[in-house]
């Protein structure tokens, strides 16, 4: 077991990304903190040996004593909502009063560059300008989507189904990376920093260490996500493109639920004109020891849940 197996942390514990990195740290012999608002649905699941402490962002003082002697901090992003940024900055707040030496942060892509239309990527943003500000050594890691996300909202079971896959993303390019591989990069990050030589993002010599690591796959377009699809369910999908006003009621008459469909639809011109296509990072491929999952073998992972 490792020596500093009390000095490593983990907020949003009881969430998927949170309890994916402890699993992954875990797996590595560390034994992390485990910070939620509801450490009873940690515990339940949770390894003996595996510590875990209740931690309100709304509560900052709480958060701090909780963090007690910390070194390093993955803090996996809340929820979208209007609370988010606070809670946010009440939890960079309390990693300064309690002597937190590096923050590790989870993002999105291009989530500081300026006129971003992507609504998710507002408060990312402005968190990372928070850690700018903060005077704490920080590494944010930009995912991209998660190709879960198509699965969580049925949009792929609906597409096998029909041999349809509606969107007005034209030719724009989304780099999918799994919910494993991002908690795989935030583990080694979190356990052992970026690989020696990384070099930090731009900063004033005296400034602490700040890096920016962009964790995404190859661009593809939804032609080929469509194919993707076919060629691992062995079932015929292909791309229908659709106006920006017509993606809501397309994806609906498809089978999402209107909520999903008005989410997913959303982000389309943001697609098409290429804010989700990032280029590739080496470096995540170097931290997970291995390439980042190709879209077409994460469908083929859940070829039966798509097929039924």
């Amino acid at each position: 077991m490792n020596a500093a197996v009390r000095e490593l942390a983990i907020t949003g514990a009881a969430g998927n990304l949170g309890r994916a990195v402890l699993a992954e740290l875990l797996r590595r012999g560390e034994r992390p903190l485990a910070l939620t608002r509801d450490p009873g649905a940690v515990r339940v699941a949770a390894p003996a040996g595996v510590e875990v402490r209740a931690a309100d962002f709304a509560e900052p003082g709480g958060t701090a004593a909780a963090l007690g002697g910390v070194r390093r901090l993955l803090l996996v992003s809340t929820n979208r909502s209007p609370e988010r940024l606070g809670l946010h900055r009440a939890a960079i707040g309390a990693a300064v009063a309690a002597g937190v030496e590096h923050l590790v942060y989870t993002s999105v892509v291009r989530a500081a560059d300026p006129g971003n239309p992507v609504a998710e990527a507002t408060d990312h943003g402005a968190t990372e300008r928070l850690l700018r500000e903060s005077g704490l050594a920080h590494t944010v890691l930009r995912f991209n989507v998660w190709p879960e996300m198509l699965v969580l909202s049925r949009l792929a079971h609906r597409a096998v189904a029909t041999g349809r896959l509606p969107s007005a993303a034209g030719e724009g390019r989304t780099g999918f990376v799994t919910r494993a591989d991002t908690a795989g990069v935030a583990a080694a990050v979190l356990a052992d920093g970026l690989p020696t030589g990384t070099a930090p993002t731009s900063a004033p010599a005296s400034a602490p260490a700040q890096h920016v690591l962009n964790v995404t796959g190859a661009g593809l377009t939804d032609r080929e996500v469509a194919e993707a699809l076919a060629s691992a369910t062995g079932r015929p999908v292909r791309h229908v493109p659709v106006p920006d006003d017509r993606v809501a009621a397309e994806l609906t008459a498809l089978g999402l639920a209107a909520p999903m469909a008005r989410g997913w639809g959303e982000n389309d011109p943001a697609r098409r004109a290429g804010w989700f296509d990032v280029p590739e990072d080496a470096t995540a491929a170097r931290l997970l020891g291995r390439p980042l999952t190709p879209l077409v073998e994460f469908f083929a992972a859940h070829r039966a849940e798509l097929t039924t």
